[in-house]
Formats: C-alpha cells, sequence, structure tokens
C-alpha cells in the first residue's frame, strides 16, 4: 500500500493537468471563434463603401477615379462641337492664327481658337491638372505607416488571439479612412474639373458677345456710310434748290449739320470696331495688330427651345450647381471621417496595442508598456490634454456650415431657374423685334425715304419731312441689324446660364 500511494497521486496529477489543459484548448478555441453580439457589431456596409480591412481594394479605387478624371483633362467637346480642319494646326503659331482672321471668319472658327489658345483656360487646365495629383498624396502617408508596421510587426502583442498586425490607429472603423480621403480627394477634383468648365463657359460667352457686336459694328458702318452719302446727295439738292431761291438757306444748313454728326458717328463706331477686334484678341491670346477681316456668320440660330425642357437641363448641367454638390459632397465626407475618428464605432477588443519594435514587458523592457504615473499637468502648470474635447466643437461647426452650404444649394437651384426663365425671354423678344424690324418696319422706311426725297427734289414735300425720313430711315436699319446680334447675344447669354447646349 505504501508503494501505491506515490502512483496515485501521480496519476492524480497528471489528470487534472490533462484537465486543465483542456479546459486552456477550449478556452483558446472559444476566444478565437468569439463574434461580438450585435449591439456592437459594425454596421453593414453601404454601397460603394469599401471594407474597413481592404486598403488594396481602396487604392484600386482611387486609381480608377484618378485614369477616368485624367480621361476628360483634354475634353473640349463641350465648349466647340468640332474644331473645323487646319484651325488646331494653325492655333499653335500666331501668323497662322492671325491669318486664318484676315479673311471672313466663322463664329466656329472664333470658338475654336478661344479654347486652343485662352490663357484663361489654360490656366485653369493646369490648375485641374494640379488638383488629380491629390490621389497620389491619399494613400502615400498609409502606405509608409503600413510598411513601418511589417517592420515591428513580430512584436508579440501579449493580449488576446493574435488577429492581424497592423495598427489600429491603421484600420479605422466603417468605411475606412483611406476611402473616405480617396472620396474627398475625387471630389475636390471634381470642383477643379467645374472651375474649368466655368472659365471655358464664361470666356466662350464672352468671345460669342464680342462677335455678334463686331458683325453689328460692320453692318453700322456700312450703313451709316450709306446714309451719308444719301445726306451728301440731299445736301446737293439743297443747294441747287437755295440757288433757284427755291428753299432757305437753313436747309442747308442743316443737312450740313446732320452729315457732320454722322461722319463724327462714323468715327465712334470705327474705334467701336477696333475695340471689339482687340477683346477677340486678347481672348485669343495674340498681340494688337492689322485690322481683321469681317465675320462669315451673319445670322444666329432663330429657333426658340421649350421652356419646361430648359429647367430640368440647368439644374443638371449648370457649373456653378455642380460645383456646389461637389463641395457638399467633400464636407460631408470630411464631417464622416471626423466622427470617425472622434467618435469611433463599437470594436471586439482584440489587441489595442501597436506594433513597436520595442519590448515593453519583463526584464528586458525598453519602456513601459503604459504610464506608471498620471500628472496632471506638463510642467509650469500647462494642461497635458489642453486641446481635447474642442475637435467636437469644431466638428459641431462644420456640420452647421454643411447645413448652410445645403441651403445656399437649395437657393442657388432656385435661382438659376429665375436666371433661364429671364434669359429665355430676352431670346423671346430679340426674335420678336428682329422679325418686326426686318419684315416690316425696315421696308416701310425705306419706302418714306425714297418717296419723300423724291418728293423733295420736286418741291412737293417740305424739308423737315424728309429730313424725318432720313433720321427714321438710319434709325430703323441700325435698330434691324442690332436686333440680328441682340438674338446671337441673348441665345449665348441662354446657354451661359443653362450650362450646356441644348437638343
Amino acid at each position: 500500500m505504501k508503494t501505491l500511494g506515490p502512483h496515485i497521486t501521480a496519476m492524480l496529477l497528471i489528470w487534472s493537468a490533462s484537465a486543465a489543459w483542456g479546459g486552456y484548448r477550449d478556452l483558446k478555441q472559444e476566444l478565437e471563434a468569439y463574434t461580438p453580439p450585435p449591439l456592437v457589431r459594425q454596421p453593414a456596409s453601404s454601397e460603394g463603401a469599401q471594407p474597413t480591412d481592404d486598403f488594396a481594394a481602396a487604392k484600386q479605387a482611387i486609381e480608377q477615379a484618378r485614369r477616368r478624371w485624367a480621361n476628360m483633362v483634354d475634353d473640349n467637346e463641350s465648349a466647340v462641337a468640332a474644331i473645323p480642319p487646319g484651325v488646331a494646326d494653325a492655333a499653335g503659331d500666331d501668323g497662322q492664327t492671325r491669318a486664318l482672321l484676315q479673311d471672313r471668319f466663322s463664329l466656329e472658327t472664333i470658338q475654336a481658337l478661344i479654347v486652343l489658345r485662352s490663357p484663361a483656360i489654360q490656366g485653369a487646365t493646369a490648375r485641374f491638372r494640379a488638383a488629380l495629383e491629390g490621389f497620389d498624396q491619399v494613400s502615400l502617408l498609409d502606405d509608409i505607416l503600413r510598411q513601418y508596421s511589417a517592420f515591428t510587426e513580430s512584436v508579440m502583442a501579449g493580449v488576446g488571439p493574435m488577429r492581424g498586425s497592423d495598427s489600429i490607429q491603421m484600420q479605422f472603423p466603417y468605411p475606412g479612412v483611406t476611402a473616405l480621403k480617396g472620396q474627398v480627394a475625387e471630389k475636390n477634383v471634381a470642383i477643379a474639373k467645374q472651375d474649368l468648365s466655368l472659365m471655358q463657359r464664361d470666356v466662350l460667352a464672352q468671345g460669342d458677345v464680342a462677335y455678334w457686336n463686331l458683325l453689328f459694328t460692320h453692318r453700322a458702318l456700312a450703313i451709316t456710310r450709306d446714309t451719308l452719302d444719301r445726306l451728301k446727295h440731299l445736301e446737293s439738292v439743297a443747294t441747287t434748290r437755295y440757288g433757284a431761291g427755291k428753299t432757305s438757306y437753313q436747309d442747308v444748313i442743316k443737312i450740313r449739320m446732320g452729315r457732320e454728326k454722322l461722319e463724327a458717328q462714323l468715327d465712334t463706331v470705327s474705334q467701336q470696331r477696333i475695340n471689339l477686334e482687340s477683346e477677340l484678341l486678347a481672348l485669343m491670346n495674340l498681340p494688337p495688330g492689322p485690322s481683321l477681316g469681317r465675320p462669315a456668320t451673319t445670322t444666329p440660330d432663330l429657333s426658340l427651345p421649350r421652356l419646361d425642357d430648359l429647367y430640368p437641363l440647368a439644374l443638371e448641367n449648370r457649373q456653378e450647381l455642380i460645383r456646389m454638390r461637389a463641395m457638399v459632397g467633400k464636407m460631408e465626407r470630411m464631417v464622416e471621417m471626423a466622427e470617425t475618428m472622434i467618435q469611433p464605432a463599437f470594436s471586439a477588443n482584440y489587441s489595442l496595442y501597436t506594433d513597436q519594435a520595442a519590448l515593453q514587458a519583463g526584464s528586458m523592457a525598453m519602456k513601459p508598456a503604459f504610464s506608471t504615473s498620471v500628472s496632471a499637468t506638463r510642467g509650469d502648470g500647462l494642461p497635458k490634454n489642453a486641446w481635447f474635447g474642442t475637435r467636437d466643437a469644431y466638428l459641431k461647426e462644420t456640420r452647421h456650415k454643411l447645413d448652410g452650404l445645403r441651403s445656399d444649394l437649395t437657393e442657388a437651384e432656385a435661382r438659376t431657374r429665375l436666371m433661364v426663365r429671364a434669359a429665355w425671354f430676352e431670346l423671346d423678344r430679340a426674335r420678336r423685334e428682329r422679325s418686326l424690324y426686318k419684315e416690316r418696319l425696315l421696308e416701310l422706311s425705306r419706302t418714306s425715304l425714297e418717296v419723300s426725297t423724291r418728293g423733295y427734289e420736286s418741291g412737293g414735300v417740305s424739308f423737315a419731312d424728309v429730313i424725318a425720313s432720313y433720321t427714321d430711315w438710319l434709325e430703323v436699319n441700325l435698330a434691324s441689324q442690332r436686333r440680328n446680334s441682340d438674338v446671337g447675344i441673348a441665345r449665348t447669354e441662354l446657354q451661359r446660364r443653362v450650362g450646356a447646349l441644348w437638343p
């Protein structure tokens, strides 16, 4: 019996050790298979969101976005439907560009040269290219931190199952800081793209307005010269009648005064033509030089789009609205990123220790794993966390600004509808007035001028009537050409406010 005692004791110890090992193994398996309750689980990813731990997928999405936006840099189809043959090659040389403008030139040629040569458009394009570089800056810091974490991943955290080796700061909760930063960069690029579209739209509109005004000045010069020749003929008639004693010298004086006024007006219109040519040259980055040729496009598009079709087109394509929507989207993602860092979601609390190439436990510890003392200050009475909690205040401020920006967007949409309605009215009025002058008033004034001139020569019409007919013919003729150019200008302004060409 004495010899059996030690054997029984040894068997009991072995059995208890086996039971203890089995209990630890079960506990280890239970910990590894642990799933947090629904209260602390991560919310389901929404459409388009990147997984929290899918860093490679987030980088791939960012690169795809960069390529997609980069393809839009040289896209000028929205500004000019088709560049005429030879214009693109000639736009690279000042001499060839000016040669295109020495003869009759079309509105399409002016638009193409402005798009290809305008310094303002080139500057906006450069800023758009600069915004594309923001994609490369998104994941750069994360790449460096992940490489550092790979070098230090051999250090055992010592708490919980070893699920991965990335630092907890590298894996923020849904939808992932890297993906959010990529979306912010994409919104920045979208804003820069709309700035480019805005610059193209406004510069082209300025060129169109200058073109139609230049057309009017050429027509006004021709009409004024013709009226001046008629007055000279009338002056000779009045001088002859005065010599015959059939009229007074006052008639001759009044005709000379009218002729002097027209000659001064002719000089004014000539200077206006030079100013408009200089404006077109400046838009095309050309130095002042010889006078340009004559506009070849003399009749604007007289069609009138349906107003109900323009409202949705403007709300969808107006560059200011698209830019504001991109700014709202950017601020929303910045708020979400700030909320993620300030108020992180629930986690399973596996291991919250960061990887460091330093021993933190045992006799060879280089520094303590946690603070061994608690101090309220950092010396000289300075608080340890002087700005703790203020981030939340800034976040609240940003949320209020976001609400204000959304309200501004709503107001801009309402104002856009009003602007489209006003521009449509101007185009409709310009079309109706052009039709009135060209189809009715112009012919009536010409008939009145011819009848009164023949009647004055024969002595059947008074001088006051003949002068009034000359004045009316000049005013109606100039107004007719002014309304013709006004149609083109009104159409340009309507397209500018809509932000796109309508079908």
